[in-house]
């Protein structure tokens, strides 16, 4: 298995925008936190974390589906201004963090305890 970061980033959004993708980010098995030696870290706003023996184009494909779906709801926000997203996907060999220890289970994938 594969693990990848993702960074994905809406332009325009509306407020509730983020949760709504957050939630989108989750159905497709990203989550806003990742596990190293055992302990579960939160991960920045707009980066998620997916293990996946998908190879690294689908993952790339699911994250932009999320995004897409978000847009799709409301093309415009509030401001008449069309969303769009910025994205990156890296598949992660190895890696270093400073991040804090995260204390809200929703961020992990099910079945995972803190």
């Amino acid at each position: 298995m594969a693990s990848f970061t993702t960074r994905l980033e809406l332009v325009n959004p509306d407020s509730n925008d983020y949760t709504l993708l957050h939630q989108e980010m989750r159905d497709r098995e990203f989550y806003m936190a990742l596990e190293s030696c055992g302990i579960w870290y939160d991960l920045p706003t707009g980066t998620y974390f997916r293990i996946s023996t998908e190879q690294l184009g689908i993952v790339y494909y699911d994250a932009a589906a999320a995004a897409q779906a978000v847009i799709n709801n409301k093309p415009l926000n509030d401001n008449q201004q069309p969303k769009s997203y910025l994205l990156i996907v890296t598949n992660d060999s190895d890696f270093a963090i400073e991040l804090p220890h995260t204390t809200d289970i929703s961020k992990l994938p099910p079945g995972a305890s803190i």
